[in-house]
């Protein structure tokens, strides 16, 4: 198999026999006809970027320790930033140090939060005094803020000014990248801005004023979604002004604020993702913890439903029981299969979730599952057991939601991929067939066990 060029981004079904590949070799260490992981290093930045997405920490560990160490931070970036925080926590103290050595301010900036805190303060310390207060400022910032990626590589100049003496200026400081110049009058009052290539283009004589072109600053404290949202960028112009206190203090690539747009579509689409801090390999006892939390809050919820209808419960107790925590079941399963709904339909618009890791996105749920149905289920168990005195009851409730928290795992992960397989939007299908799934199987195993159990 002819390799792909490395400085040059597969296509889908490329992508997709690297994952299968990678998956293959992984999960059978022992086989000897299988190659190594090597050949991986071979594929662009954006294609390994995409295989760590679509895999869990199980086969992310090898994979980084064949992605050589100067591709690290680009990799890096590409990545999701609750991913990037999965895989920094699995590479090794030599790895680290590997990134350590390449790190650049942009890449403190963007990790700072996720970085180990050695490594941010040894990269201040070998700063000048001028770079090190600059990014501690930055990162004064809250990390979504306008001022966290501001550049102060900006020319500010009087509108009078000639654009010769403007140049001489530039010409002055070589040493520093100037991105933009800006018109400040003596007041402060701002006037516009101009590229440097626009400069290189006029005669020395002409009035900085008549370079300039009007522009809209943003705050250095909105965030950065906000920014994005409310600039109209003009036309030529690849950096925003920034302002704090009605003065210009440096600029924002615009390519910064269309890629958090970008990111803020894709949040929107899977909007209703358990939460955002869930990627789609999250470790199983995280995601677990962070889905609990919703799922018990639904819990209340439920109950409150059970006791409206227990209000007229007073004859034929045991049946009415079984009528009385119907809701609890099924909400729980709904509950359930829609956390995992959304995460599956989130794998799908990314396009990480596909044919080849399916079972492992499948097992993963599973476990979730099997931890917070078994969980959750013996301590509805137990309110039941005596709310109505009966552990009869306590145990055909508990056996109800593990196996609907089950099944509505499996449903949640499958069901999406073979509506999209299907043709089928599964945005829109998807929860109606899980919840039917989720209330057959859920109302079957409980009413059939009461059936058997309490009315025999």
């Amino acid at each position: 198999m002819t390799m792909p060029d490395p400085t040059a981004q597969t296509d889908q079904a490329a992508r997709d026999d690297l994952l299968a590949r990678v998956i293959d070799i992984v999960s059978h260490p022992e086989a000897e006809e299988l190659p190594s992981l090597g050949f991986i290093s071979d594929y662009s930045d954006a294609d390994l970027a995409d295989l760590l997405e679509s895999v869990s920490d199980q086969y992310r560990s090898p994979i980084c320790r064949k992605i050589p160490i100067d591709r690290g931070w680009p990799i890096l970036h590409l990545l999701h930033y609750e991913t990037a925080r999965h895989v920094l926590d699995l590479l090794s103290p030599e790895q680290l140090q590997g990134l350590a050595r390449r790190i650049s301010e942009i890449d403190i900036l963007t990790f700072a939060e996720i970085l180990p805190g050695d490594i941010v303060e040894d990269y201040l310390d070998q700063q000048e005094a001028l770079t090190t207060e600059q990014m501690q400022q930055a990162l004064s910032y809250q990390d979504e803020a306008v001022g966290r990626y501001l550049n102060n590589n900006i020319l500010r100049s009087r509108p009078t000014a000639t654009v010769g003496r403007v140049l001489e200026r530039l010409n002055k400081q070589k040493q520093r990248e100037y991105v933009a110049v800006y018109g400040v009058d003596a007041e402060g009052q701002f006037h516009g801005g101009c590229t440097l290539e626009q400069l290189y283009r006029e005669d020395p004589a002409t009035p900085l004023s008549e370079c300039l072109t009007e522009l809209e600053a943003v705050g250095d404290e909105l965030d950065i979604t906000q920014a994005a949202q409310q600039f109209n960028p003009a036309a030529g112009f690849a950096w925003v002004p920034v302002e704090k206190g009605g003065k210009i203090i440096g600029a924002i690539a615009l390519s910064t604020l269309m890629h958090r747009l970008k990111e803020r579509s894709l949040e929107v689409l899977v909007s209703e993702t358990p939460q955002d801090e869930e990627d789609l390999f999250t470790p199983v006892g995280v995601a677990a913890r962070m889905r609990a939390i919703w799922l018990t809050t639904n819990l209340l919820t439920a109950f409150l439903a059970s006791w409206v209808i227990g209000l007229f419960g007073d004859a034929l107790q045991q049946v009415v029981a079984l009528a009385i925590l119907m809701p609890v079941v099924a909400s729980m399963g709904g509950i359930a299969g829609s956390q995992t709904l959304a995460v599956a339909l989130r794998g799908i618009a990314l396009n990480h979730l596909k044919r080849s890791n399916l079972t492992l996105l499948l097992d993963k749920e599973l476990k979730i599952a099997a931890f917070n149905g078994v969980l959750l289920g013996a301590l509805i168990g137990v309110v039941v057991s005596w709310w109505f005195s009966s552990l009869a009851l306590g145990g055909i409730i508990f056996v109800a939601i593990v196996f609907n928290s089950l099944a509505a795992a499996s449903s949640g992960t499958v069901i999406p991929f073979l509506l999209k397989q299907m043709r089928i939007d599964p945005a829109v299908a998807g929860s109606v067939i899980l919840t039917t799934v989720t209330d057959v199987v859920g109302f079957f195993i409980f009413l059939g066990l009461g059936s058997l159990l309490l009315l025999s």
